[in-house]
C-alpha cells in the first residue's frame, strides 16, 4: 500500500467537496438518504471513505478515534463514514453490518453510511472523484470547502493526532460564527 500522504488525485484542498446521497444505517439520519455536505456542511465535517479492500480492524479503529472526537467537539465536528465496496454488494446486508458496528462500538455521534459503489453515479458519489481502491481517503470540510485530504492512513496515534490537530488548526475568531440565513 502506498504510504499515507496528501493525494492529487479527485477533488483537492480548497474545492468544494460535492454532495451525494449516501444510505444512513446508523447515526443521527438513519434510515434516511441525507446529504452530510448539505445537512451538516458549515462547521467541521469528516468524511471517512472506504472502498473494495476494508480492513475492519483499521476501521473499527478509525471509528472509535473520530467518535471521541466528535463528542468533544459536539456541534461542531460531524463525522461520516461512507463505506462503497461494490464486490458483493448487497443493501439489506451492508446495512445490518454497519448497523451491527455501530450498536457494537456504541457510536452516538458518527453515522455510518454506504453507497453501492465509490463510482456510483445514483447516489452522485461519483463526483468527488475517491479512487475505491485505497485503503481509505479522508476528507475534512467546513463551509463546504475541503480543509484537508488524506489517503492511506493506518490508525496509529501520530495520524489521530495529524486528524487532531488540523480540525485545531481550523478555529479561529470566526470558526463558531453561525450560517446566515
Amino acid at each position: 500500500m502506498p504510504s499515507a500522504r496528501n493525494t492529487d488525485d479527485g477533488k483537492q484542498v480548497g474545492e468544494e467537496v460535492e454532495s451525494f446521497i449516501p444510505f444512513h444505517a446508523w447515526g443521527p439520519d438513519k434510515g434516511s438518504r441525507a446529504c452530510p455536505i448539505c445537512k451538516h456542511g458549515w462547521y467541521n465535517g469528516i468524511l471517512y471513505f472506504v472502498g473494495n479492500h476494508p480492513d475492519w480492524n483499521e476501521i473499527e479503529k478509525w471509528l472509535v478515534f473520530l467518535e471521541s472526537e466528535a463528542q468533544r467537539r459536539e456541534q461542531y465536528l460531524k463525522v461520516y463514514f461512507i463505506y462503497g465496496n461494490e464486490i458483493a454488494y448487497d443493501q439489506t446486508e451492508r446495512r445490518k453490518q454497519l448497523a451491527a458496528i455501530g450498536t457494537k462500538l456504541n457510536l452516538q455521534k458518527t453515522a455510518l453510511t454506504f453507497v453501492p459503489s465509490l463510482t456510483d453515479s445514483e447516489s452522485e458519489i461519483d463526483r468527488n472523484q475517491i479512487d475505491p481502491t485505497r485503503r481509505n481517503t479522508f476528507i475534512i470540510y467546513r463551509r463546504s470547502r475541503i480543509t484537508g485530504k488524506f489517503t492511506d492512513l493506518e490508525p496509529t496515534s501520530a495520524n489521530f493526532e495529524k486528524i487532531r490537530n488540523h480540525l485545531d488548526a481550523a478555529e479561529n475568531e470566526y470558526f463558531r460564527l453561525e450560517k446566515a440565513n
